[in-house]
């Protein structure tokens, strides 16, 4: 079941739907390194071969796909503490050329359905976890009873839970 999340990019707020199960970077990150062949360790590590910077700027994109929820900041965090720039570029260039090539298109849809069926077959049977940490984080911010601070201290503890729990 699909349902709409909402994601600060470029500026702008966006409604992006998410996928049946809900997937965390790090599943979606294992899963890429199976199928690509390639340790995790060389993708979220400070390698810049031509071949790992290749797949992990594939690994970038296709998060951002299976993962809308994610934001640059948190797979930047995930892969070795990229800062947000550098995922919003790489997953901007694999736009890109994607766009521009049906070979690639297809390659990487191909990829990000066999991703999709290795996270949903490693999650039968497990109970989706809800990302009720951003709507509590919400209703703190918005609560006028609470000083700024108190309301910031607690949307951070959310928050927090919320990236722990893509790790």
């Amino acid at each position: 079941m699909s349902t709409l999340v909402r994601e600060f990019v470029d500026g702008r707020i966006e409604e992006v739907s998410a996928p049946g199960p809900d997937a965390t970077i790090a599943q979606v990150a294992r899963a890429y390194a199976k199928i690509a062949g390639v340790r995790l360790e060389d993708l979220a590590g400070p390698s810049k071969a031509a071949t790992i910077s290749h797949h992990r700027h594939r690994l970038m994109y296709l998060t951002r796909q299976i993962v809308p929820a994610a934001s640059y900041a948190l797979i930047g965090r995930y892969l070795g503490g990229r800062d947000m720039a550098t995922i919003h570029e790489a997953v901007a260039k694999i736009t890109s050329a994607v766009e521009k090539s049906l070979q690639l298109a297809t390659e990487l849809s191909e990829v990000e359905d066999a991703l999709r069926k290795m996270i949903a077959e490693a999650t039968v049977g497990i109970l989706p976890s809800k990302p009720w940490q951003l709507p509590a984080a919400l209703a703190v911010l918005r609560d006028v009873q609470m000083t700024d601070a108190e309301a910031r201290k607690v949307a951070l503890s959310f928050l927090e839970q919320l990236e722990a729990g893509h790790a």
